[in-house]
């Protein structure tokens, strides 16, 4: 009797979410949660993008992030939105603790137990220190706290192949979605071991003036900020793309991407990772092949780190306009650039495909 109790607890213990909020409803994890990134995704939902029909999207931060969400929580109210919550991760952990069992370490795993896939989004620069590096003048950590936590949080994830002792929360459930975007991925090598390119205009290409990066080939730019920087003022001056070039990968491989295909994605940053971290390998790259655009790894079949940007609503909207230079009219549809492009759209919408059918 009493083993057949034990059973029953344990069975509710497991299903506790799914008795919750019932059978079909998917529990996503969002870290950063922006005004802009929940929007990012309750538009890619209602567009059939994100193509789950019943979501919980709960939004993770820490207690003592610079950034204010009370906004985002304003938000959430006055658009009824009574799927998405708010969850805080409490308590201070030294930056030396990070890769190891600490004060986060059981919080981390009740939200992995209790959800269906994560999502960690993009933002400022990693402390160098935290990869044994020295900050570069053009580092901006900014938002270290956030760092913290996140790169814990993705370490207690995968763990790092020569960690002995130390067993990642995904090694009991292998199939769980984890989706790095941007920061996301760069941090995601780091939590893995792996460093990072603190600034590529000059240490990749050897270049120190914004007029110069503008010069180079498209494909070799990798944000929008430096024309920015050169035309302060100018309104709907839209993001920067370029095309990437896949070498390999079980994921887009098994999600029937084309790998011959060199499809256009939104580029916002100017660091990226340089020594791959232990059981991650590359799978895309820019189209020099100088810049780490795609990241999976080796053991955990649903663990995807993207440089770029796919989950910006206003590439799925039809009739939104912008500029792509400050002297054109608004006149430029992320959507329609899409759609013409070497399957550019289809590329963006497999891997919300992916990943809704993996939660």
């Amino acid at each position: 009797m009493k083993k057949l109790i034990l059973s029953v607890v344990l069975i509710v213990f497991v299903l506790s979410p799914l008795l919750i909020n019932g059978a079909d409803t998917k529990t996503i994890i969002m870290c950063r949660p922006l005004v802009s990134q929940i929007k990012n995704i309750v538009v890619m939902q209602e567009l059939g993008v994100l193509p789950v029909e019943k979501m919980e999207l709960i939004c993770v931060y820490h207690e003592d992030e610079l950034t204010s969400y009370k906004s985002s929580e304003k938000y959430v109210k006055s658009k009824n939105l009574s799927w998405v919550k708010f969850k805080k991760i409490k308590g201070k952990v030294a930056e030396k603790n990070l890769f190891k069992k600490n004060l986060w370490t059981t919080t981390f795993i009740d939200i992995i137990k209790n959800s269906n896939g994560i999502i960690f989004t993009g933002g400022m620069d990693i402390p160098a220190s935290i990869y044994g590096e020295k900050n570069s003048l053009l580092t901006a950590p900014y938002t270290p706290v956030r760092s913290y936590y996140e790169i814990s949080f993705l370490f207690h994830l995968i763990g790092r192949e020569n960690k002995s002792g130390f067993i990642p929360i995904l090694e009991n459930n292998k199939d769980y979605p984890v989706l790095a975007i941007c920061l996301g991925e760069q941090s995601l090598n780091v939590a893995a071991g792996g460093t990072l390119i603190q600034d590529i205009p000059s240490e990749i290409y050897n270049i120190k003036y914004i007029e110069d990066v503008l010069e180079q080939n498209q494909d070799n730019i990798h944000r929008v900020n430096y024309l920015k920087a050169l035309n302060p003022g100018v309104k709907k001056l839209f993001s920067h793309f370029h095309k990437i070039k896949f070498i390999g990968g079980e994921i887009f491989k098994r999600i029937g991407i084309d790998i011959e295909n060199t499809p256009y994605v939104i580029s916002a940053h100017h660091q990226a990772a340089d020594k791959i971290g232990n059981g991650l390998r590359v799978i895309a790259t820019s189209m020099d092949g100088k810049i780490v655009e795609a990241l999976e790894h080796k053991r955990y079949v649903n663990v995807l780190g993207v440089q770029f940007h796919p989950e910006v609503y206003k590439l799925y909207e039809k009739n939104k306009f912008f500029r792509r230079t400050p002297s054109e009219e608004l006149k430029f549809s992320p959507y329609e650039f899409l759609i013409n492009n070497k399957n550019s759209m289809k590329f963006h919408k497999k891997i919300w495909k992916w990943f809704a059918e993996s939660l």
